[in-house]
């Protein structure tokens, strides 16, 4: 047989896969994660979830490190669990990433959904994502000259309910059916889902606070939980705007820079109107989050069926846009020397 048409064994795959000089764009991208991520640091919050550390006989257990760059992996290329071990499977780069070594056997989609299901028991995705804050806070280049906040509407895969229906799954619940999203009216179009907030700091597009509801919570209740307490600065549309939280912030010397909102049978005057086109100038880039989760890593619906699951994916989704935007703002720093 010519040489040109042998196929090739796995030893001449991997040697070629080694050699060759490009590289595609999802291999860059996990370089740069693998390089960035304090591992470690993430390993040391969650091995409490494994009880059989130590133990004698039977399959060794899957290492937390492979366990949470399994956790990336899903969220950077928007799999299901069944995909992503599909993937793993398949591509070298995922296994490079993940450090499974050519003997290892792929783990299973159930040793990622066991995994989640112990983060979200365990309430740890708020820690996971506070040590990726940590992270870049150690780089310098979180500002905290002050805090643009913002939420979005995320859809859930499954359709509106009605009362009865609720009611009926009150006595007889169903793993299928997301009981926790909730309807909302937005610029006269309904939506059934749950909300994205966040706080982003200003300059660095970086997302410091977040947190996740039902989409029928006003975005202004949750402001308090996306600010970090060290801000010069507040920054938000006109759907926050609070008489309370205004004094309070000046009070404190804090810039109140919330979009002024025009009363019933008073409109905003020429001075207002003028301020407020100042405020956005500033407050648009808080749109950049939402921008690449829903644009970049392809989020359109949320299929988990409760709140938490759900409440997961946006955490990783934030902390993936972070590290993306860590990479971005190091690229731009003068190179010394």
């Amino acid at each position: 047989m010519e040489k040109n048409n042998r196929q090739l064994s796995l030893m001449d795959a991997v040697l070629s896969y080694s050699r060759r000089k490009k590289t595609s764009k999802a291999v860059a991208t996990l370089s740069e994660i693998a390089k960035m991520v304090n591992w470690q640091a993430l390993v040391t919050l969650v091995k409490g979830l494994d009880k059989t550390q130590g133990g004698k006989g039977g399959r060794p257990p899957i290492s937390f490190e492979i366990k949470l760059k399994m956790l990336f992996l899903q969220h950077i290329f928007n799999l299901s669990d069944e995909q992503l071990e599909d993937q793993l499977i398949d591509r070298l780069s995922f296994q490079q990433f993940v450090g499974l070594s050519y003997e290892e056997e792929i783990p299973d989609f159930t040793t990622l959904w066991n995994f989640k299901e112990a983060l979200v028991k365990n309430k740890l995705m708020d820690r996971i994502f506070s040590s990726i804050v940590r992270q870049i806070e150690l780089n310098g280049l979180i500002l905290k000259k002050g805090t643009m906040v913002d939420a979005t509407i995320i859809s859930s895969e499954n359709r509106p309910l009605s009362k009865e229906r609720r009611k009926e799954l009150e006595t007889n619940p169903s793993a299928q059916v997301d009981t926790d999203a909730a309807s909302t009216e937005k610029n006269g179009k309904r939506y059934f889902g749950y909300k994205g907030h966040i706080g982003v700091d200003v300059g660095s597009k970086l997302i410091r606070k977040r947190s996740f509801t039902p989409a029928n919570v006003h975005d202004s209740t949750e402001m308090e939980n996306v600010l970090s307490g060290d801000e010069k600065s507040i920054w938000a549309d006109k759907a926050y705007p609070e008489q309370k939280q205004k004094r309070a912030a000046r009070a404190m010397g804090i810039y109140y820079g919330v979009l002024d909102k025009a009363v019933r049978g008073k409109g905003l005057s020429g001075k207002q109107e003028k301020r407020n086109r100042q405020k956005s100038g500033v407050r648009a880039s808080v749109e950049h989050p939402f921008a690449f989760i829903k644009k970049k890593l392809k989020v359109t619906v949320l299929g988990a069926k409760t709140k938490m699951r759900n409440a997961l994916r946006f955490d990783m989704w934030c902390i993936i846009y972070n590290i993306s935007r860590v990479s971005f703002l190091l690229k731009q720093q003068p190179s010394v020397g």
